[in-house]
């Protein structure tokens, strides 16, 4: 994570302490600001002095100072009064507590100062049930000295377990400390020693990762039993067309999704998960050595799903590296500020090889032929029921 500097926005009559990002797009401090004062981001003008921050500024050749004031000009947004008023988990009377529980409503997770990331990742596992009943025959209690990602394996058991019976949010603290001892790179600290932000996408490959070594069931991974998902690769020289392809399998635990606005539209507009986006994250370049050419080449990688698991992951590809940016002008980590829309049924056959394909069309219209015979034997018994009934 990059470096970070506190500083002070005067908006209007306002003030706002706000912490920037100093390696990050002035877009990340324009979405901070709208969140603090309402003003769209297209609608801001941001100035350091004689400076103006603009969308394409580094914010590191400013050279701002520890607490430097900043100004803010634009107009917030009049949002619409929600119709009902927000209730909080934490406002409720005892009795109103009480039939949440009985209604079987989750408890969440207590954020214990940016881990949001981290809070997202056990939530998203938690979802899994096949997951947390494997994970509460795992024998052993917190900590392992000698083993830190054991004793990671057993804190995700244990904050399952918590969630699972809670009355009121769960802090995952004993979680948070065995993921920093496993993984040092989340227990980074800013120049205030505050925690830093970290990316959920990290924490999650990770937290996979550890938990497909700890948790086993028959000699096999709980984790890829449950989130595999195989592919056929299909390998082939951009630079020498008449090398032949090269078939490759790979096993993934998750599918990228990559953001990508529509052309012609403007900032701050929404993506859809388009199969572009998706098609994207199954295709790849990677430099080998080339047997036709003698030298080192590119080759281009696409593959076809040949088996999809139980549950899908799929990551909306929120980071990219821009080029030419940063304090040394090699480059940086830019987060896509881009609204997201998904549909709620996700379908995956347009991605998979062909037999695997053929496989799936056979299956639906399996299930659609049974969907018709039950529809047909309800009508079927309608006339019986009322003739029983005259």
């Amino acid at each position: 994570m990059g470096d970070t500097i506190p500083i002070t926005v005067k908006w209007i009559k306002n003030k706002y302490d706000v912490t920037v990002m100093l390696d990050e797009s002035p877009e990340v401090l324009k979405a901070q600001l709208f969140d603090l004062t309402g003003v769209p981001p297209e609608k801001q003008k941001i100035t350091a002095g004689a400076k103006q921050i603009k969308d394409d500024t580094n914010l590191r050749s400013l050279g701002l100072k520890p607490n430097q004031v900043i100004m803010l000009v634009g107009t917030a947004e009049v949002l619409a009064a929600p119709a009902e008023k927000t209730v909080f988990v934490e406002d409720l009377a005892p009795e109103e507590m009480q039939g949440i529980i009985a209604a079987g409503i989750p408890m969440g997770l207590t954020n214990l100062e940016n881990t949001c990331y981290m809070n997202a990742s056990l939530q998203i596992l938690n979802n899994a049930q096949d997951l947390t009943e494997a994970l509460k025959k795992l024998p052993g209690s917190v900590p392992v000295p000698t083993d830190p990602r054991k004793t990671l394996a057993l804190a995700t058991r244990d904050v399952f377990r918590q969630l699972s019976t809670a009355h009121e949010p769960v802090q995952p603290l004993r979680f948070l400390m065995s993921l920093r001892s496993a993984f040092p790179q989340f227990a980074e600290t800013g120049e205030q020693g505050r925690a830093m932000q970290q990316d959920a996408e990290e924490c999650l490959t990770q937290m996979l990762a550890v938990l497909s070594e700890q948790v086993q069931e028959s000699g096999q991974s709980v984790v890829k039993n449950l989130f595999g998902i195989e592919t056929t690769v299909s390998v082939k020289c951009a630079e020498s067309p008449d090398e032949p392809e090269r078939m490759e399998k790979e096993s993934l635990l998750k599918i990228s999704c990559h953001i990508e606005g529509v052309t012609g539209e403007g900032k701050g507009g929404t993506d859809m998960m388009q199969p572009q986006s998706i098609q994207k994250g199954l295709e790849s370049t990677v430099e080998k050595m080339s047997p036709s050419l003698g030298r080192t080449a590119l080759y281009t990688k696409t593959a076809r799903i040949t088996k999809l698991p139980k549950y899908l992951i799929t990551q909306f590809v929120r980071f990219f590296w821009k080029t030419g940016a940063g304090s040394d002008g090699g480059g940086r980590k830019a987060k896509i500020l881009r609204q997201v829309k998904f549909p709620m049924t996700l379908d995956m056959k347009d991605y998979c090889a062909d037999d695997y394909k053929a496989r799936i069309s056979a299956w639906r219209e399996k299930v659609l032929e049974q969907q018709a015979a039950e529809k047909e034997a309800k009508k079927a018994k309608k006339p019986e029921a009322a003739a029983a009934a005259a």
